[in-house]
């Protein structure tokens, strides 16, 4: 958000994050060399590479409405420090993150079918690892989006909207509340679908690209996942809807493509303990019917802050999450 990104373009601020750093480093003995790389803010958190003479660290900062990442993340690498880099430092209450600098993630190599399949596999597999751990990650910040309970938060979003003042940006209309609640009969239908599925609740990555995933080491090792700030604990095949647009996107395909269908059953066969791919490959549709309601939740953490100018820009997004089907 621009104030936002104001405040971490400063000088002030920079000044104060560069001493941050530098404790978080003595506490290691070991020492920053040179600037801090500084790469361009993003709406939701700004990121950085620092140089020490000992390895390179990356650190993130990250918008109030999504500053649980460093929390969630390292209750992730108490339980899988091999599945996500395990920060050096953190600060819960401002969101701030240093970690070790594992590399290149998926994206700078050639988007390729078999690079989504891994990429797919990584995530899956850790959201098979990380099964019934609910409560630890809702005690680090994480939110929970059940299926079960999600048409009644619908409709409690919808009051919220409608509830707002005459001009509010994300304001609509009793008769726009109407034609959206027409969906709610298509979301009541993938709610009990997934509610009533064998998979499990886990981590439903929220933002989920090959931008997430760093390049392994070690051939025959999953990637390590990162960018848990967007993250809910939901049903985790959700996670699929974004990458699923990029590939239909990338390719000019439909989801039935055989490239596609390759990603998502590689991905499938990691719930092996829960179905066959055949079996499980149903729950894929309804789970990216409800996928934007967690993504709603997310906008309206992230613009809780915001002005008037700032929510205008991004509610034509946040009200698209909102259309179901």
């Amino acid at each position: 958000m621009a104030h936002w990104i104001d405040v971490w373009n400063s000088k002030e601020w920079r000044e104060d994050t560069a001493a941050w750093i530098d404790a978080a480093c003595e506490a290691y003995g070991i020492h920053r060399e040179g600037e801090i790389e500084f790469w361009p803010a993003a709406l939701q958190q700004i990121s950085a590479l620092v140089h020490t003479d000992a390895a390179d660290l990356v650190f993130t900062a990250n918008a109030p409405g999504l500053s649980a990442e460093p929390s969630i993340t390292v209750v992730a690498g108490e339980l899988v420090p091999e599945r996500v880099v395990m920060p050096l430092a953190i600060d819960r209450n401002a969101g701030y993150m240093l970690s070790p600098d594992f590399g290149h993630t998926m994206d700078a190599l050639e988007t390729t079918v078999e690079n989504w399949e891994f990429a797919l596999r990584s995530l899956a597999s850790l959201q098979v690892a990380l099964m019934g751990q609910e409560e630890a990650f809702f005690d680090a910040g994480m939110p929970v989006i059940d299926p079960q309970f999600l048409p009644d938060q619908f409709d409690q979003a919808l009051m919220l909207h409608v509830s707002l003042d005459d001009g509010h940006p994300l304001g609509i209309t009793g008769t726009q509340a109407d034609e959206l609640f027409s969906g709610t009969h298509a979301l009541r239908e993938a709610c009990e679908l997934l509610h009533a599925s064998p998979v499990p609740l886990s981590i439903e990555h929220g933002a989920f690209g090959l931008d997430q995933v760093v390049i392994p080491a070690e051939p025959g090792t999953p990637g390590r996942i990162l960018g848990l700030g967007a993250a809910h604990w939901a049903h985790p095949l959700s996670s699929l809807a974004q990458p699923l647009g990029e590939m239909c996107e990338l390719w000019n395909c439909d989801i039935d493509d055989e490239r596609i269908m390759r990603a998502l059953f590689a991905y499938l066969e990691e719930f092996s303990d829960y179905g066959t791919p055949d079996e499980l490959y149903p729950l894929i549709a309804p789970a990216c019917l409800v996928a934007p309601l967690a993504q709603h939740e997310s906008w309206l953490r992230l613009l809780v802050d915001a002005d008037t100018s700032e929510i205008e820009h991004f509610a034509p997004q946040i009200l698209q999450t909102l259309k179901i089907g």
